[in-house]
């Protein structure tokens, strides 16, 4: 019987479900979990901090439809992410 260790860089599942920041499309929602600031929000965009990452979002009708600490769900017509750190 093998036993396999994970690798270093590999994320546990904990840090997967907690520890790291998380984004889930379905439809017209975007949910973004580890959020920590929003930097622009207006109708056609929306730029999000995550820390280490910024995403823009882009479309039409864009708004912020729940916002708690642990994260949002951006809604609207979204046409693109963009991902820059």
């Amino acid at each position: 019987m093998k036993i396999y260790k994970a690798k270093s860089s590999e994320k546990s599942e904990y840090d997967m479900l907690f520890g790291s920041p998380r984004l889930e499309m379905s439809g017209r929602e975007c949910l973004v979990d580890g959020l920590q600031s929003i930097l622009e929000y207006c109708e056609d965009r929306i730029v999000v901090s995550l820390g280490s990452q910024i995403i823009t979002f882009r479309g039409s009708d864009l708004k912020i439809n729940s916002f708690t600490r642990e994260g949002a769900v951006v809604e609207g017509d979204i046409i693109s992410m963009e991902f820059s750190s």
